[in-house]
């Protein structure tokens, strides 16, 4: 049995001060309370034997008011008497879980709580960049407007025009300011179109702000630099220290990372979150087939020796789990969060991997991906194999090539452009003096 109470505390302030009203839920003996923010009401306007408001005859403005505090009340009891209701024909439940539904329903109207309902339904389906996007952009907002939440029907023109400006101030890309936009912008059209908020017939709040996308530097090793890269002897370090000690963990992390990043090379430029969701069951018969996270793509690469050989290195700390590589560990534990994690610790490792290497830039996953591609038009790749290995499917890339071509010929492109990290350099000529 559950039971709803008001509860009226007077001010503990000294003098004539409003108190507060409360909804005190108990069920199983276990009891919550709610604050009923707007409800601040005297103590000769309160009826405790009757529970109900007392309203003065001679104090039209405080009777509108005191209107207001009982319409809240009553939309409170109705909504909590609504989602006892619900639970009860589900069984077994706690008073928490009445608190949590009340209070998640009684923020959505506020950006967090909606931002909030929106990630976890995108969770559901899959989609947790834009799920982590919608978080992300939403605490962005409520932390510029001093940890103070947003009601929805408040965000408007000027907001967004300053948030933007802020922005810039901290000294964000174009780019960036572009992320926080074009998500906020995605939330408050679903606002509008769940009926939350009206629209703006000028077009704001978004109608002034960037939300377009800028070329970015690029991303990208030199020939040199990748060798640099790849030919650091990690390995012959961590052999010289001793086993588990903290240099040896902290070499087998930074060999670890060499691996990833080489192997993300030699398969065609791999997204670093393909390869944490590799399985060895992709692997048949010396062919790598694997479909593409970000665009649903299927791709094929014919390994190479040395992707094998990572791909054994690992062999001991893969026995016991289904993927080629050990960044997904735990089935227990969400294999996303383990993935994002693991992306961290690569961008990390990676720059101090790019010091060691005398690489003045900084490194981080995607550089494998964009230094394969450039690699490959400075061999004078044709820019649609290039484009097909990279298991492109924008419109731009679909208009660049007119067929598929054959896995052969893709092999043969990577197979071309790993080898050139394997070619030994020229000397450098000395100038000479005629």
């Amino acid at each position: 049995m559950t039971s709803l109470t008001l509860v009226y505390r007077p001010s503990t302030k000294e003098g004539h001060h409003p108190g507060s009203l409360s909804l005190r839920i108990v069920h199983h003996r276990r009891n919550k309370t709610v604050i009923l923010s707007g409800c601040r009401i005297f103590n000769e306007e309160w009826d405790k034997a009757g529970q109900r408001l007392i309203y003065p005859h001679n104090d039209p403005a405080r009777a509108s008011y005191l209107r207001e505090v009982d319409a809240r009340i009553k939309s409170s009891m109705n909504l909590l008497s609504g989602f006892i209701s619900e639970l009860q024909k589900k069984g077994r439940y706690t008073v928490e879980d009445i608190l949590s539904l009340f209070r998640e329903k009684k923020d959505e109207n506020k950006l967090s709580g909606y931002a909030s309902r929106l990630s976890r339904e995108l969770e559901k389906r899959g989609q947790y960049r834009t799920s982590r996007a919608y978080r992300t952009v939403a605490r962005g907002l409520v932390k510029f407007n001093k940890g103070e939440d947003i009601p929805l029907k408040h965000i408007n023109a000027c907001l967004i025009k300053d948030f933007e400006l802020f922005l810039r101030d901290k000294g964000c890309s174009p780019n960036t300011l572009s992320y926080y936009m074009r998500n906020l912008r995605a939330i408050y059209n679903k606002a509008i179109a769940e009926h939350r908020v009206f629209p703006h017939p000028d077009g704001a709040p978004f109608s002034s702000v960037f939300t377009g996308v800028t070329r970015t530097m690029k991303r990208a090793l030199t020939v040199d630099e990748v060798k640099s890269l790849h030919n650091l002897d990690l390995c012959g370090l961590l052999h010289s220290q001793p086993p588990f000690s903290r240099e040896y963990e902290t070499l087998k992390g930074l060999y670890d990372a060499q691996r990833y990043f080489t192997f993300c090379f030699d398969a065609r430029g791999m997204c670093f979150v393909d390869l944490a969701y590799l399985l060895k069951s992709n692997i048949r018969g010396g062919v790598l087939r694997y479909v593409r996270k970000k665009t649903g793509q299927q791709i094929e690469v014919r390994l190479t020796d040395e992707m094998r050989d990572i791909i054994s290195s690992f062999s001991d700390e893969t026995s016991c789990i289904p993927y080629v590589f050990p960044i997904i560990r735990d089935p227990d534990k969400n294999a996303r969060i383990q993935y994002e994690n693991g992306l961290r610790i690569q961008n990390a490792r990676l720059k101090k991997l790019a010091s060691l290497a005398g690489i003045k830039k900084p490194l981080s996953t995607h550089w494998a991906r964009h230094s394969w591609a450039n690699i490959g038009k400075q061999e004078n790749i044709p820019l649609r194999v290039i484009s097909e290995c990279l298991g492109h499917t924008s419109e731009r890339t679909t208009l660049i090539y007119l067929d598929q071509l054959d896995n052969s010929l893709l092999d043969a492109a990577n197979e071309r452009i790993t080898s050139v990290i394997l070619r030994p350099s020229l000397p450098k000529r000395e100038n000479s003096v005629c």
